[in-house]
């Protein structure tokens, strides 16, 4: 009975959470300086830990769709029941939050350093928001004057995942005491020295399973991580990651290795070189692309628990019928990002001619999970032709192929529940970084192709149906079941990122790859960015594509004069049954029935196919086999002994093909096709 009470309560006040509306504030940085942006978020962080408080309109909006927060803004509003008051005024906002505040870490705002060309940030700043998300303190530069807050020499660091002692610090950054303020140092000398410090004294006291790269935000506040803004100077260089950097980055990986050694840990914010995520993974570590603000608040804001993660384009598993047809896909890649799942797919979500075509929306299953409004408004709002697929791997930017044997059994587990979940068994996974082949970066092997019998092992062991790759070591356009899973390649064939900058162009490069393919047969036309509508797409971005464009491809390719009617557009859920079912990997074939008479056949494990029927009643039926050509090679009739039979076909000596079975059950005709 002592735990039954508190359970009731904590449901009764979960129910009153939804049937009232959330009162929260907005606060509007459109023009703010970046000193009271980098306020905003860190007191998002802060106040938005236990309820959603406090939402942010352009402090910290992702670069792919510059409308994310007005339209989040709005469905919290009409969905969420939210009921905003909008603050501009950032001392106002402090005072309006003062409770939830024990002061102000100071800094010197002067002080910035880059990692590589056209990087520039505040690195005082930075650390003093980290210090801020541990004491629940703001980061205020020591000239402002404006705000009224208190200002303390130092400040107590609790530990809040240990139990250990907490630990003063100071409130100072900017003080001429500390060394990293010695001014005949370079920034780069001076910022470091503030991570090293930090390293020593403030790690243990961070968040044991999640570290934040790169600029801070309001979700590393919240979950008190660890951050630090280092990068290499060249986007696909290993080496460029410099030792002295790495060595800061691998000493906070081993923190959360020793906390939890047989469990995945997350990174967040960006990791560049991008080839270093396979690094993360070595370590044992998922990384999630997440430079963007209000993740606080999509993190904390209820759901019903219950809500069950259901699509209309969801198909059980041989429930499609295979035809002689060329069944087609397209991606919509970057899924993998926090950007893009957060931002709308890059805006793509709210194009008016979503649902008018089937293709494949990329979601990183893990960050749906951690974020729970954004993944029930997209399985709210989708239609029959918004397929679902995860990118990289359900746990996000991540190899499973390189992860530590020791923590493959927590991987394993952890993606088989998120892809119950999300009832997504479909996965676009990808390597294309490494331009020598494979290096050695810190004893870690970075490779540009997957170790096939680790990828196949995992995949077979968390059940996923289907893993598309892009892999240079494999043909393209071509299944394959020899590594246990079953994966399909698609590479060097203009299906990556390819140019669709001309419509007919894409649209001929489709019809070319399908021209002399025997049906039924499969194809990924392409891995595309997805971008909103209207969206400029030429030399820079030859790879975007807005739905009204790729409507236009589509059209193009079905009205072929020759091959369109051979071609069908489909789901990745579509795509992902029928190639099963082709393969032999599905049990069954579905035909058109009613709910008094069904027929099925089953795929028996010898290869022989078995004819299953449901009826009304027993009754005599005539069974008929006829070749695609319409030539009959069989006719018998069967006695059913009740309302459900079945019948071994004598399938033993026919050729390689596709078949057509029709019954004839008292009138009422059934038909089913097979391929053997």
């Amino acid at each position: 009975m002592k735990y039954i009470l508190p359970i009731l309560l904590s449901l009764l006040i979960f129910i009153q959470s939804e049937l009232k509306a959330v009162e929260a504030i907005i606060y509007n940085g459109t023009g703010s300086s970046a000193e009271n942006k980098m306020i905003a978020l860190t007191l998002a962080g802060i106040v938005n830990r236990d309820t959603p408080k406090l939402y942010l309109l352009n402090v910290y909006e992702t670069w792919s769709y510059n409308q994310t927060d007005e339209k989040w803004r709005d469905i919290y509003a009409a969905e969420g029941g939210v009921n905003f008051s909008t603050i501009t005024d950032i001392n106002q906002l402090v005072q309006h939050f003062s409770s939830f505040l024990n002061g102000a870490i100071t800094y010197d705002p002067a002080l910035t350093y880059g990692n590589f060309s056209g990087q520039n940030f505040r690195w005082q700043a930075e650390v003093a928001a980290m210090i801020g998300g541990l004491t629940n303190c703001i980061p205020l530069p020591y000239t402002n004057t404006a705000i009224n807050i208190q200002r303390p020499d130092s400040v107590w660091v609790a530990d809040h995942f240990h139990g250990q002692d907490s630990i003063k610090v100071s409130a100072h950054l900017e003080s001429a005491m500390h060394p990293w303020n010695n001014t005949e140092l370079t920034q780069e000398q001076r910022y470091f020295l503030l991570l090293d410090w930090s390293l020593d004294n403030l790690l243990e006291h961070c968040n044991p399973r999640n570290f934040y790269l790169r600029e801070i935000t309001d979700w590393a506040v919240s979950q008190r991580m660890f951050q630090m803004n280092l990068a290499g100077t060249e986007s696909l260089n290993f080496y460029s990651l410099s030792d002295e950097k790495a060595e800061k980055i691998e000493r906070v990986m081993q923190y959360l290795k020793t906390s939890y050694p047989n469990e995945i840990f997350h990174g967040f914010g960006w990791m560049r070189p991008e080839g270093l995520t396979q690094w993360v993974s070595a370590w044992g570590g998922s990384f999630h692309e997440t430079l963007l603000g209000n993740l606080s608040w999509h993190h904390i804001f209820p759901v019903d628990p219950d809500f069950e993660y259901e699509r209309p384009a969801f198909v059980e598993s041989g429930s499609q019928l295979l035809e002689e047809k060329h069944y087609v896909v397209f991606i919509g890649s970057e899924g993998d990002a926090g950007n893009w799942v957060a931002g709308f797919q890059a805006g793509a979500w709210h194009s008016a001619t979503r649902g008018e075509i089937p293709l494949a929306w990329g979601f990183n299953l893990y960050m749906l999970d951690k974020f729970p409004f954004i993944g029930k408004y997209y399985y709210s709002t989708a239609t029959p032709n918004d397929g679902f697929i995860s990118v990289t791997t359900p746990l996000g930017f991540a190899y499973p192929d390189v992860f530590p044997a020791a923590s493959l059994p927590d991987a394993t587990e952890k993606t088989s529940a998120l892809m119950e979940k999300f009832n997504i068994s479909t996965v676009h996974a990808y390597k294309h970084y490494n331009g020598a082949g494979v290096s050695m970066y810190r004893g870690i092997e970075i490779s540009n192709n997957y170790n096939f019998n680790k990828l196949g092992d995992f995949t077979a062991a968390t059940n996923t149906d289907l893993t598309f790759v892009f892999d240079p070591s494999l043909q393209t356009q071509q299944p394959y079941t020899n590594f246990g899973g079953l994966l399909f390649n698609h590479v060097n064939d203009g299906t990556f990122y390819g140019d669709v900058r001309d419509l007919n162009t894409a649209s001929d490069r489709i019809i070319s790859k399908l021209l002399y393919k025997p049906r039924p047969s499969f194809l990924l036309a392409g891995y595309q960015r997805f971008r909103q509508d209207g969206t400029a797409v030429g030399a820079s971005n030859p790879a975007d594509v807005t739905l009204p464009r790729l409507k236009t491809i589509m059209e193009t390719v079905l009205n072929h004069p020759t091959m369109g009617s051979q071609i069908e557009f489909v789901t990745p859920e579509k795509f992902t049954d029928l190639l099963r079912q082709k393969l032999g990997l599905v049990n069954s074939i579905p035909t058109n029935s009613n709910d008094k008479n069904q027929l099925k056949i089953l795929y028996a494990a010898d290869g022989q196919r078995i004819l299953t029927l449901q009826t009304e009643k027993p009754q005599r039926v005539l069974v008929q086999i006829f070749d695609i050509s319409g030539k009959k090679l069989d006719s018998f009739n069967h006695e059913l002994a009740s309302s459900s039979d079945f019948i071994v076909l004598p399938t033993s000596n026919y050729p390689g093909g596709v078949y057509l079975v029709s019954v004839n059950a008292n009138g009422n005709v059934l038909n089913a096709k097979f391929i053997k």
